[in-house]
């Protein structure tokens, strides 16, 4: 009588195993399939630049590219900028092999923003914005010098450019996570020749 019990019982919760696995497949699959470039993982921002096509402007101290680039948080999640994390990219025309089995990559940092933190003893001040809730927008300036000491190679020659924000998201009220770099950048914009 105990084998039998015994028997009956294992049986049971093999098929409610079964069961499960497949309210899990059928949950799954459907999601899986309905994935893919139209539908794939929404952006959590949009960055947009204030103009199309930029011109240098010229100043006491030299050439400097000034605009502004509009941030956008899309999604559900309170989003933080930081003022020290702006990057400036441009364009590389044709392919560009980092190495010979690696991918190419067309875009390259040419300026990145320079903060200085302020300290007092150990403690660091960082330049952090507000959050940025759902739905809220923010200008944000850009001006990045034309071949300033410390740059990188930013010389202000004409080409497609982008601006790369540092992100960070709040998810499910924990800490803050980084947005990946290619969610984190703006739509393209033109430098003029002058």
């Amino acid at each position: 009588m105990k084998a039998k019990v015994r028997q009956w019982f294992v049986e049971c919760l093999r098929l409610r195993g079964l069961e499960r696995a497949r309210l899990g497949a059928f949950l799954l699959v459907p999601g899986l399939a309905a994935c893919n470039d139209a539908t794939g993982p929404t952006r959590f921002v949009n960055i947009t630049p204030a103009s199309q096509t930029v011109a240098l402007q010229s100043l006491p101290t030299g050439k400097v590219l000034r605009t502004s680039v509009t941030l956008t948080n899309t999604s559900h999640f309170s989003i933080n900028w930081n003022y020290c994390g702006v990057t400036l990219e441009k364009k590389i025309e044709g392919p560009v092999a980092l190495s010979t089995d690696g991918p190419t990559y067309p875009w390259f940092t040419v300026r990145t923003t320079i903060c200085y933190a302020l300290a007092a003893g150990s403690d660091a001040i960082a330049i952090f914005s507000s959050p940025l809730e759902p739905g809220q927008s923010v200008t944000i300036p850009i001006d990045m010098p034309v071949g300033e000491v410390g740059s990188l190679i930013f010389d202000g020659s004409p080409g497609e450019y982008r601006v790369h924000l540092y992100l960070t998201a709040k998810i499910l009220d924990r800490d803050y996570r980084e947005i990946p770099h290619d969610l984190s950048v703006s739509d393209p914009f033109t430098l003029a020749a002058q």
